[in-house]
C-alpha cells in the first residue's frame, strides 16, 4: 500500500516540478517566439522524460550517502514528497519559478533534523555552494556565448541566420529539457530508486510539462527582458551545459537558476537597464526560502502526522 501510495505522489510531484520549471527549458523558446507554447511544450516534454530515463539513476548519490547518512526509507520518501508537493503547487499557482532541488534538500534535511540524524555538513555546503556557481556560471556563459555566436553570425546571409537560429533554439531547448529530466526529475525517482519510479516519474514529467507550464513559462520567457533568438540560445545552451556538468558530479542543482542566470546574462549584453529589476529580485527571494520552507513543512509534518504511517 505505500509503494502505491509512493509511486501516486512520486507521479503527482514530477507532473508538478516538471510544469514549475518547464520555463527553463521552454520559456526562451516560446519567449523569443519561434514556435508555438504547445510545440515547445512537445519538445520539451518528450526530452523531460528521455533524461529521465537515461541519466536519473546518477542523483541517487545526493541522498543516502550525501546529504544524510541513514537511508530516507520508503515512509520519510513519502513524507519528502508531500512536503515538495504542496510547496511546489502553491509557487506554480502563484506563477513564481521556484528551485526544486532546492526544496527536496531542504526538505531531506528536514527529515534528518527531526529524526536527529547526522547531517553530512561537507557535502550539503557544496551543494549549496553549486546553487550559487549554477546561477553565476551560467550567467556568465550565456554573456560569452552571445558575444561569440554575433561574431561567428555576423556575416550570415539574413534567411541563412533566421534558420541557423531556429533549428539552434530547438536543439538548445531539447537539452535544456533533457537535463532537467536527468537531474531535477531524477532526484525524486532516486528517493526510492528503481526502474518503476524512473519510468513513472519521466512519464509524469512529460505529461506536467506541456499541460501545466503556461505561466511560468511567460514569466521566464516575457517578463524578465525581451528575447530575441540569439540571446533565448545563448542562455539556453549555457544553462543546461552547466547543469548537465553538476549532473556528472551528482549534484542536484536549480533548473531555474541555471536558465534565470543565462537570460540574465543575455540581458547584461545591452546594459542593466533590459532587465525587470522587480521580477529579478521575486525570483531571488524565491530561490532563498525554498530550502528553508522545504525544512519547516517537512519538520512539521514528521512531527504532526501519526506515528504508525512514519513506520
Amino acid at each position: 500500500m505505500l509503494t502505491l501510495l509512493y509511486f501516486i505522489l512520486a507521479a503527482i510531484i514530477s507532473f508538478i516540478i516538471a510544469a514549475n520549471n518547464s520555463a527553463g527549458s521552454m520559456g526562451t523558446l516560446y519567449g523569443s517566439r519561434v514556435t508555438s507554447y504547445y510545440k515547445a511544450a512537445l519538445l520539451s516534454g518528450l526530452f523531460v522524460m528521455i533524461g529521465t530515463f537515461l541519466e536519473g539513476w546518477k542523483m541517487s548519490g545526493a541522498i543516502d550517502g550525501g546529504l544524510i547518512s541513514n537511508p530516507l526509507g520508503l515512509e520519510m520518501s513519502l513524507i519528502v514528497l508531500l512536503s515538495m508537493a504542496i510547496l511546489m503547487f502553491l509557487f506554480t499557482f502563484i506563477a513564481v519559478p521556484m528551485s526544486a532541488s532546492q526544496v527536496m534538500v531542504g526538505s531531506i534535511i528536514g527529515v534528518a533534523a527531526a529524526f536527529a540524524w547526522e547531517v553530512n555538513t561537507q557535502f550539503t555546503t557544496l551543494v549549496v555552494i553549486s546553487w550559487g556557481i549554477t546561477f553565476g556560471a551560467s550567467m556568465g556563459l550565456a554573456f560569452l556565448t552571445y558575444i561569440i555566436m554575433a561574431k561567428i553570425t555576423s556575416r550570415f546571409h539574413i534567411f541563412s541566420l533566421s534558420k541557423f537560429y531556429t533549428v539552434s533554439l530547438f536543439v538548445s531547448s531539447a537539452f535544456m529539457a533533457y537535463t532537467l529530466g536527468a537531474n531535477t526529475i531524477g532526484l525524486i525517482a532516486s528517493l526510492n530508486l528503481s526502474w518503476y519510479s524512473i519510468i513513472i516519474t519521466g512519464i509524469s514529467a512529460m505529461v506536467g510539462t506541456v499541460v501545466l507550464g503556461r505561466k511560468t513559462v511567460v514569466t521566464v520567457g516575457r517578463k524578465i527582458t525581451s528575447l530575441d533568438p540569439p540571446r533565448a540560445f545563448a542562455a539556453q545552451i549555457a544553462g543546461a551545459i552547466i547543469v548537465e556538468s553538476f549532473t556528472q558530479l551528482h549534484f542536484p542543482v536549480s533548473i531555474t537558476q541555471a536558465i534565470i542566470g543565462g537570460v540574465i546574462g543575455t540581458g547584461m549584453v545591452k546594459g542593466y537597464q533590459e532587465l525587470n529589476k522587480k521580477t529579478v529580485k521575486n525570483l531571488v527571494l524565491s530561490w532563498s526560502i525554498a530550502p528553508l520552507v522545504g525544512f519547516a513543512l517537512t519538520y512539521l509534518l514528521v512531527k504532526v502526522l501519526p506515528l504508525h504511517l512514519l513506520g
